[in-house]
C-alpha cells in the first residue's frame, strides 16, 4: 500500500475538524442551558438521551457506510447533515427544540467519529 500524499496534514485536519468543536460544546453546552433556563432535570434528560440513541443508530449507519460504494460520500453527508443540524440551537431555545436538535445531531456526529 502506498501512502496518500500529505497523509499526515490530512488526518490532522480530519481530527481536528471532528473534535474541536466536540472540544467547545461539551464544557459549555450545559452552562448554555443553564443560562436559558433549563432546570438541572431537563438539562440531564438533553445530555443523557443522545448517549442511548447512540447505541442503536451509530451500528446501523456505519454498517450503511460499509456497505455504501464510497464510505466517503457517506461521510460527507454525515458531515453536512451534523452542520445543518447544529444550526438547530441558533433557534429559540425550547427544552423540546434543543432536544430534537440534541437527539439528531446524535444519530449524525456520532458515526464518522473514530
Amino acid at each position: 500500500l502506498v501512502k496518500p500524499r500529505h497523509f499526515e496534514l490530512r488526518m490532522g485536519l480530519i481530527f481536528f475538524t471532528l473534535f474541536v468543536p466536540l472540544g467547545i460544546h461539551l464544557p459549555y453546552f450545559p452552562l448554555w442551558l443553564q443560562a436559558e433556563g433549563f432546570d438541572a432535570e431537563q438539562i440531564a434528560v438533553i445530555l443523557a438521551a443522545p448517549m442511548f440513541l447512540r447505541v442503536g443508530t451509530t451500528p446501523l449507519l456505519t454498517a450503511l457506510a460499509d456497505r455504501a460504494s464510497d464510505r466517503a460520500h457517506v461521510y460527507v453527508a454525515l458531515m453536512a447533515a451534523s452542520v445543518a443540524l447544529s444550526a438547530g440551537y441558533f433557534l429559540t431555545p425550547s427544552y423540546a427544540m434543543v432536544l430534537a436538535v440534541s437527539l439528531a445531531l446524535a444519530v449524525v456526529w456520532t458515526p464518522h467519529s473514530p
